[in-house]
């Protein structure tokens, strides 16, 4: 891919997602598939200047998923980052540079640039980024490259947007392993929410409590143009609620749709709508404990398909280095269009296209699956001094087939228990 087409297509994203930056979970839209730094509101300490408020940041994590059952696949059916089972992984190392957009009358810009190295980004990839960087089991990738705006136009508060490559702007977890409870993802963060988008997302803060988000983009991990697997584009819109029940409650509510399917695997395609409509709900109970509830559906009419799941989380601080966090879920997948295995380090990639090998991915029957995990994350305080942090964070999942299939265990088995332990080092 020539550079000049890669400069084109960042400039022209970046202009399309200023109309429409991506809101936090509270402030601003929080992706699934991420954290979106840089883009919640936040008064900039204007003293030393604009430059002052750029911050940096480099992140590793490396991760194992013990499988007892030993598939001989090697694949822990149902799971994405953690997708190897008995093998340790190098998933990340993010390196982030970001200055936020501060509240006010002014007009000011913030930017958003953060690229992954590590086997996370064989499913966080866009396509016409980085083609050749593509393959094997540790790839490169851009999960952020835009520009922030805020405006102080039509309302108080004013309008931000994000222009450029960022994570999706719906769901509760995110690709950045410090922004989410633990290291296995929910069926909603796998299979249900976008990972990357690259267009324009816009936050009308239209008061304190009522924020509205609008937005286009090409399509689910696609730049637009001659890399978007088809022709059409897609769109976000949704509200969140800030500074409910005395400040304890937050709810963000995202709609999208648009086609998302390859024209190499489905000729029509460009006609074919997939609706994608998440809504989480944060609620703080105290300084120390946190219950979080998502539900999701999803519907592909290209596919025939849909699927709906239901999670909540909680999380109690027990001790400022010690933090014990619950995850329960049920999913149903009615069609079994969307919960797959990728055997290959290239088969999502290619799944995105439509050029990949059936051979390469393991689908299971129509299943409502059902899952458990409870771990701990631990901040030694020894460790966490100056710019080091270390958080370690082993967890155990249960998983099974709430109505008899046999999904795991490269379809033998009806459950499937999953040990993992991943080790996150900031500088």
């Amino acid at each position: 891919m020539r550079l000049g087409h890669v400069f084109g297509c960042a400039g022209f994203a970046i202009f399309w997602t200023a109309l429409c930056s991506s809101p936090s979970q509270a402030q601003t839209v929080e992706s699934n598939h991420d954290d979106n730094p840089g883009t919640e509101a936040k008064p900039a300490v204007r003293k030393n200047g604009w430059a002052s408020t750029i911050s940096y940041g480099l992140q590793f994590e490396g991760s194992i998923t013990a499988n007892p059952a030993d598939p001989s696949d090697h694949l822990n059916f149902g799971q994405e980052l953690a997708d190897r089972a008995n093998r340790p992984l190098f998933n990340q190392a993010l390196a982030t540079v970001a200055r936020p957009v501060s509240e006010g009358r002014d007009v000011d810009v913030g930017f958003n640039l953060q690229g992954l190295f590590g086997t996370d980004a064989r499913y966080t990839p866009t396509i016409g980024v980085l083609d050749g960087s593509l393959k094997g089991r540790y790839q490169f990738v851009f999960t952020q490259a835009n520009i922030v705006l805020h405006t102080p136009i039509l309302t108080q508060g004013g309008i931000d947007f994000r222009i450029g490559l960022a994570p999706g702007a719906m769901g509760y977890e995110g690709i950045d392993p410090a922004t989410r409870p633990f290291f296995t993802l929910s069926y909603i963060t796998n299979f249900m929410v976008p990972f990357q988008t690259a267009g324009i997302i816009s936050t009308i803060h239209a008061t304190p409590k009522l924020d509205i988000y609008a937005g286009i983009d090409a399509g689910n991990e696609v730049l637009p143009g001659k890399s978007d697997n088809n022709h059409r584009a897609a769109g976000y819109f949704g509200i969140g609620l800030n500074h409910l029940a005395h400040d304890r409650l937050t709810i963000l509510a995202m709609a999208r749709f648009g086609p998302e399917n390859a024209l190499h695997s489905l000729p029509n395609a460009d006609h074919e709508m997939r609706y994608w409509n998440d809504i989480t709900a944060t609620y703080k109970l105290s300084d120390r404990t946190t219950f979080v509830a998502e539900a999701n559906y999803i519907e592909d009419k290209g596919l025939k398909a849909h699927a709906f799941a239901i999670a909540g989380y909680a999380s109690h601080q027990i001790n400022n280095t010690l933090t014990a966090n619950l995850r329960a879920e049920v999913m149903r997948d009615s069609n079994g269009a969307f919960v797959v295995g990728f055997k290959t380090d290239t088969a999502f990639t290619q799944a995105i296209t439509g050029t990949g090998d059936p051979n390469s991915y393991v689908s299971a029957p129509p299943t409502t699956y059902g899952e458990l995990t409870a771990g701990v994350a631990w901040k030694p305080a020894q460790l966490n001094r100056r710019r080091l942090t270390m958080t370690v964070r082993p967890e155990l999942r249960y998983e099974t087939s709430l109505n008899g299939t046999r999904p795991f265990d490269t379809l033998t088995s009806r459950d499937q228990i999953l040990a993992s332990m991943d080790l996150i080092i900031g500088l």
